[in-house]
C-alpha cells in the first residue's frame, strides 16, 4: 500500500509540474510582442521602434475631464 501512496504522489506531483510548465509557456505567449509584424504593432498602438503612437493628451484637458467626472458623480449622489 506504500507503493500506491508513492505512485498516486508522484502522478501527482508530475501532473502539477506539467501544468504549470503549460501555464508558463501560455503566459509567455500572451505578452510575446510581434515586432517584426509592422501591421499588428499599429494595431496594437506602437510603432517599429516600440514606442506609443498615441498622442499624448496636455495637462490641462486631463483635469478637465476629471473635474467634470468628479462633479458628475457628486451630483448623481442621491442624498439619504
Amino acid at each position: 500500500s506504500i507503493y500506491l501512496q508513492l505512485a498516486t504522489l508522484l502522478l501527482k506531483a508530475d501532473l502539477k509540474r506539467e501544468e504549470k510548465q503549460w501555464q508558463r509557456t501560455i503566459r509567455r505567449t500572451a505578452h510575446d510582442i510581434p515586432w517584426t509584424n509592422v501591421h499588428l504593432l499599429r494595431d496594437i498602438g506602437l510603432d517599429r521602434d516600440g514606442r506609443s503612437t498615441r498622442a499624448n493628451v496636455p495637462d490641462a484637458v486631463k483635469v478637465e475631464r476629471r473635474v467634470r467626472h468628479l462633479r458628475r458623480v457628486l451630483t448623481s449622489r442621491i442624498m439619504t
